[in-house]
């Protein structure tokens, strides 16, 4: 098992309503392929968790960076990994500019990482426990929603 974790920014003119099918085909196309992770929007960037099996993970990434859509796409991490982070997400996504409170904690490390990755808080998209912190969250907020 293997994940990378990438950023781009998002041209100007990719809306919400393009993120969102962009996300349908996203999530089918990882069902197909056994690709489970998450996206993370903040202030027109992207920050994405990929994991699955290395070759297809790979030729993922590679498809990605060509996508028109977004520019400056940078692999920030690597890793071989035992187990998916993501096992029930193909595509868990959050647009991090909501005042959700649940959520706070999350935007301020991902926007310290944007700012300053050198210097950014700690965990920090680069690590496993930025992105177990991110699930826990999401799922949190889930459940409240069903709730």
């Amino acid at each position: 098992m293997f994940c990378l974790v990438y950023t781009s920014v998002a041209n100007t003119d990719f809306s919400l309503k393009e993120i969102q099918e962009m996300l349908g085909k996203a999530r089918e196309f990882n069902n197909q392929n056994s690709i489970t992770g998450c996206l993370l929007f903040f202030k027109e960037r992207f920050i994405q968790y990929i994991e699955g099996e290395e070759i297809v993970v790979r030729e993922l990434f590679e498809r990605i960076k060509e996508d028109d859509r977004h520019s400056e796409v940078k692999l920030i991490s690597e890793n071989r990994i035992h187990n998916r982070e993501f096992l029930i997400w193909h595509m868990a996504f959050e647009h991090l500019k909501s005042e959700n409170s649940d959520l706070q904690y999350l935007k301020l490390l991902v926007s310290t990482f944007f700012e300053s990755p050198e210097n950014s808080l700690s965990p920090n998209p680069t690590s496993l426990e930025f992105w177990n912190a991110t699930k826990l969250l999401l799922s949190t907020k889930y459940a409240n929603k069903s709730a």
